[in-house]
């Protein structure tokens, strides 16, 4: 009996998860403008924050790197580019990136957006596999997490960071330098990868501590060496400062996306300053857990950053869950409850919490944090 109702539960949450991800899309589809360009109300393309992958990468080919980070300029070339009025596109990555996006901006950009879903999507459930494969859970399951919806509605990066993260703690073991280079990669999103370096310093993995940082200034420096160190000071000096004040943009849809404490803080009515101030000391205080209760093994201690770093960040988006939502499916899989289902399904009911407003996402991260670190105390399943 116990059994039938953990089974019918299982059933039931991925039936809700399927049902908000397609509610996201399906409310993009009755914006669609049908008789015209086929834009999401004139503001958005489908597979939305893609077009800056694709702007940059048309950018790149076209020798017009200097508008890259200057935020007016950028929207005209990306409008003359994709003919609607795209709003509140910036670039917002750092200038390594552009070593990848210029193929993308060589083909059409719908068959651009497959490419990159579909190429950085099957990354994610190869490295996804062996997590799952372990809990019983088919690896096509990854894709239909509450976090790779969003993903996915997004076009964002949130497959390419988990592939490279979990496929770096997964081999971490056996192959460190490899698993460093992976980690290095992750420059390309350097704040979600905040927390790698406390595991493998815990860890005593020195071999992928020295891979990771010559992987990360090897990067920088191809580059400075292709591209002119010119957009790495624009990018320090004001793009990266353009990114952080929206952790308190209060009336806009992006901190409604924002699972962090400050923006949920923000949310409340906290001051930026004082809420500052209570996000370092939660940074610190889960950091310092984190140390404590390390996990052994290696995949169970990525996922357990891979969740922290949320609690850490004041700076993240639903979309950059991918990690962090396998983590919930995995925890949901073996405890069974509500609280886990709530973890699990987190990405997407953010959605909801956030614009009532009820930010309890950084509550709902840190009972999945405590469950990982502490896995035979708080409830299980029936």
């Amino acid at each position: 009996m116990t059994q039938r109702r953990g089974l019918s539960l299982w059933g039931a949450i991925w039936i809700l998860a399927l049902a908000m991800g397609a509610i996201l899309f399906a409310r993009d589809l009755a914006m669609v403008r049908w008789g015209g360009d086929l834009s999401i109300m004139g503001a958005a393309l489908w597979g939305r924050d893609f077009v800056n992958v694709y702007t940059s990468g048309a950018l790149t080919l076209q020798g017009r790197l200097d508008i890259l980070y200057d935020v007016q300029a950028y929207r005209a070339f990306q409008d003359a580019l994709f003919a609607p009025e795209l709003a509140y596109h910036n670039y917002s990555y750092p200038p390594v990136t552009l070593v990848y996006t210029w193929l993308f901006a060589l083909i059409p950009y719908p068959v651009a957006l497959v490419a990159w879903l579909g190429g950085t999507g099957y990354a994610f459930v190869r490295a996804a596999r062996p997590y799952l494969g372990e809990a019983g859970v088919p690896a096509w399951l990854a894709l239909a997490a509450p976090a790779s919806l969003v993903n996915l509605w997004a076009g964002h990066y949130g497959f390419l960071i988990g592939a490279l993260w979990l496929g770096a703690f997964h081999i971490l073991p056996r192959r460190p330098w490899l698993a460093g280079i992976l980690i290095g990669c992750m420059i390309v999103k350097p704040h979600l990868a905040v927390l790698a370096p406390l595991v493998l310093l815990h860890r005593r993995e020195w071999r992928a501590i020295l891979a990771a940082a010559a992987t990360s200034v090897g990067l920088v420096l191809l580059s400075i060496i292709l591209f002119g160190p010119e957009l790495w000071t624009t990018y320090l000096g004001r793009t990266a400062m353009l990114q952080a004040a929206m952790v308190d943009d209060l009336g806009t849809f992006f901190i409604q996306m924002m699972p962090t404490l400050m923006p949920s803080l923000a949310l409340i009515g906290v001051p930026t300053f004082a809420a500052g101030v209570i996000q370092g000391l939660l940074a610190a205080a889960v950091a310092g857990l984190l140390w404590w209760r390390m996990p052994d093994d290696s995949k169970a201690a990525g996922l357990a950053a891979a969740t922290a770093t949320f609690l850490v960040l004041p700076y993240a988006f639903s979309y950059d869950m991918t990690v962090a939502g396998l983590a919930g499916l995995l925890l949901f899989r073996t405890r069974g409850d509500a609280l886990s289902a709530v973890a699990f399904l987190l990405p997407l009911l953010l959605l909801i919490l956030n614009a009532i407003p009820a930010p309890l996402a950084p509550l709902v991260i840190g009972f999945q944090l405590w469950a990982l670190l502490f896995p035979k105390t708080g409830l299980r399943r029936a």
